[in-house]
């Protein structure tokens, strides 16, 4: 099988979705911050008992924290993006893909039919499936072929 048609077989399930941040609403934005890093994951989940209530990623820090010191000391509800677009545990990875491209999303949540938390999907748990799936040169960069040769010859500056 080619990748492109195991993404269009395989479940977001099947992808390492368990490394991901949670918090409650009502953490403090320093708190958080802290937390991802101790973590060393570039999203928070935010959880409201339970329930996910929004995401708070690496591009919130940099567009909404950043430049305002004082915005330390909020709550994570104040600065998170506030019911974000998930996917489910069973829906199809190649959707899954597309979705985050489409939007360019680097973390998307993924729940379960109950609405539970069940992970996060990264473009790093896409690749690490397919690497870990398909044999190391169709993935990864192949060597180059010493064969090949430039049609014309470069110009180097004088």
């Amino acid at each position: 099988m080619s990748p492109e048609r195991d993404l269009q077989w395989e479940q977001v399930g099947q992808f390492d979705l368990k490394n991901f941040t949670t918090v409650e609403i009502g953490t403090s934005v320093k708190t958080t911050i802290t937390k991802m890093r101790q973590e060393n994951q570039h999203c928070a989940i935010i959880l409201d008992k339970g329930s996910l209530a929004g995401i708070f990623t690496d591009r919130d820090i940099l567009r909404k924290v950043v430049d305002s010191r004082e915005s330390w000391d909020l709550p994570i509800d104040d600065v998170m993006t506030p019911a974000p677009l998930t996917v489910q545990i069973k829906d199809r990875a190649d959707l899954a893909l597309a979705l985050m491209d489409f939007k360019h999303f680097r973390n998307v949540p993924v729940l379960d039919d109950d609405g539970k938390v069940m992970g996060n999907i990264t473009h790093y748990a896409i690749i690490k499936y397919l690497s870990d799936r398909f044999p190391t040169n169709s993935i990864y960069n192949p060597p180059p072929n010493p064969d090949q040769v430039p049609r014309k010859s470069e110009m180097v500056p004088k």
